[in-house]
Formats: C-alpha cells, structure tokens, sequence
C-alpha cells in the first residue's frame, strides 16, 4: 500500500513539474522579452532631451521597448557597433559618410535649431551691427554651429572673416576659458554653459543662435545594415519619441526639470528650468514624425555656403527609409 502511495505521489510530482515547465514555456512565449536599446552620447546633453522624457514618462515603456542611455567618449568607436544608436550632429554623419564612407544613417531626428548662445562681454544692447570689427569665439569651420552663425552675420548685413573675425581654431574645451581670459569680444555658447555663464554675470546674452527655418542638427545614427534589419524596431521607437517630442513642448518647463533634474546633477533646477523654457520658445527640438527633406537640404545649403560641404547628399542617402519611420 505504501509503495502505491509512493508511485502515485511521484505521478503526481512529476506531472506537476511538466505542467509548471510547460505553463512556462507558453508564458515565455507569449510574452517576448522587450527589444532593448542603447543610446550613447559623450556626456548628458540637452539635445537629447526627448529621450530622458521618454523613458521617465514612459512612453518607450508603452511600446514595448527598453531604452538606455549610455554616457561614452566621442572618441570611443563601440557607438558604431549594431544596436547601439548614437546622439551626433548631422554634419559629422555627412563628413563621415562622404570622407570615410562610413556606412551608417540617421534614425531619428532630436533638434530642429542650435541650441547655442551667442555671449557678449558687456551688458549692453545687442545689434548685429555691433559685431563688426570685433571678434567671436566659435565652434570649428566643419561645425553646423559656426555655418549658422555666418549665416546670421550675412544676413544682418555683416560679413564674416572681414568685417567680424571669428576666432574657429580654439579647441571646445578651452573656448570658455580662453573667453574668460579675456580671448575675444562675443562668444558661441552651448547650453547649459551659456546659462551658468549668463548667471554668473561672466557674460551676457546677445542673441539666439537660430536660423529662424527649421534644420536637422541632432540626430541619433546606427549602422546602415542593423538599421534595415531592425526597422519594425525602430518605427516603434520613433513613434514613441514623437510622443515624447510633442509632450516636451505641453508639460511646464518646471515640471521637465523636476523629472529630469537626475539626468543634470550638474546643473540647478532654476538653471534647468530656464534652459528648457528657452527652448520650448525657440522650437530646439524636433517635433517628430517622418525626416523632412527640406529641413536636410537647408542645413546643406548653409553648410555648402561655409565651404565645407564637398557635394551634396540625397536625403534618402543619409536618412533611415521614410517608409519604416512609422
């Protein structure tokens, strides 16, 4: 009796078990593991704004994806493996793909506008007219920052290198304190910088740097062949940035900093706020959706104008195909 007992009891464990495995299976497969993306960047950065929103707020969580954002060196090449998205400027993925034939295209758009300052020295009522014969720290000549700034000189009537001397050759790290050493007159400042310059009386607001039309100047790039492999993806990521561009632009900037404040540990909730409201006014960030062709040929155009764009490129050439955005 008691080895029936035993036989039926070890029925009845053993087919416990291959129910609990099989229930397990059947849940793994109905419930696929979330695809996860990583996005790197040199260091936290304003540009990328609508991803931090999008992971606190939830709306990558909602399409089913995992993101993650990564702080890497500019100079670290494990960005350009597949899988991993990274937040650059539209010019350097131009000048990579023509100089170096760097097969990797744009995925998502971030900015719409620099999100740069251009400082002066003195607390004083800024005119174009001011800058002439004066000179202003910048960005280096292959930078979409220095193009749009002798963009705006032309257009106000002053032309760059000989009426206002743009001082292009001082590396990034230095430009700040070269300006506080007294180096130059006005000064192209990216945020946060510029604020906790302009906080610190160091210097003074003059202008937004903005070109008035929208251009494409961060994006987020991946490998050109992940990318095609990956599309399904990739929309689903695009469509819940979109949502996060758009609710970037209805929540108060006070709110976004408060959310967000982890993200800048360096930087003050006031100072942040101030940053962000900024750009809600100026139209920083992209508003989502598909890439338009316009916004990509007007950056060529300016950058084609500053001499450092050998020929031009077709927007199907540097962007992810329109068809999978959505």
């Amino acid at each position: 009796m008691r080895l029936t007992y035993r036989i039926i009891a070890g029925a009845l464990f053993l087919f416990l078990a291959a129910t609990g495995v099989t229930l397990f299976y059947m849940h793994k497969q109905r419930v696929p593991q979330r695809p996860v993306i990583y996005i790197t960047a040199p260091s936290p950065q304003l540009e990328v704004l609508p991803v931090y929103l999008g992971i606190v707020a939830g709306h990558f969580d909602k399409a089913g994806l995992e993101v993650l954002v990564v702080n890497t060196e500019s100079s670290d090449r494990d960005w350009k493996k597949p899988g991993v998205l990274h937040a650059c400027s539209l010019e350097d993925l131009l000048y990579s793909r023509i100089f170096y034939s760097e097969k990797h295209v744009a995925v998502a758009t971030l900015t719409e506008h620099d999100y740069a300052l251009l400082l002066s020295r003195k607390p004083e009522p800024f005119t174009w007219e001011a800058t002439k014969q004066k000179s202003i720290i910048t960005a280096q000549p292959t930078s979409a920052t220095t193009a749009v700034l002798e963009a705006a000189l032309r257009e106000n009537g002053v032309y760059p290198y000989r009426e206002a001397v743009l001082i292009n050759n001082i590396p990034e790290r230095l430009r700040i304190p070269a300006f506080l050493a007294g180096t130059g007159d006005y000064i192209v400042a990216r945020e946060p910088a510029a604020t906790v310059m302009i906080r610190s009386e160091k210097a003074f607001f003059a202008a937004p740097l903005s070109k008035g039309k929208p251009l494409y100047l961060t994006v987020l790039t991946a490998p050109e062949d992940w990318a095609a492999k990956n599309h399904a993806v990739l929309a689903a990521f695009n469509r819940a940035l979109a949502r996060a561009q758009a609710d970037l632009y209805h929540r108060p900037a006070g709110e976004i900093a408060w959310i967000l404040g982890p993200y800048f540990p360096h930087i003050s909730l006031s100072a942040l706020e101030t940053i962000i409201a900024r750009g809600q006014k100026e139209n920083i960030w992209d508003s989502g959706g598909k890439p338009n062709p316009a916004y990509f040929f007007r950056l060529q155009k300016v950058l084609k104008r500053a001499g450092e764009l050998p020929r031009p490129v077709s927007c199907e050439e540097i962007f992810m195909d329109p068809k999978n955005q959505r």
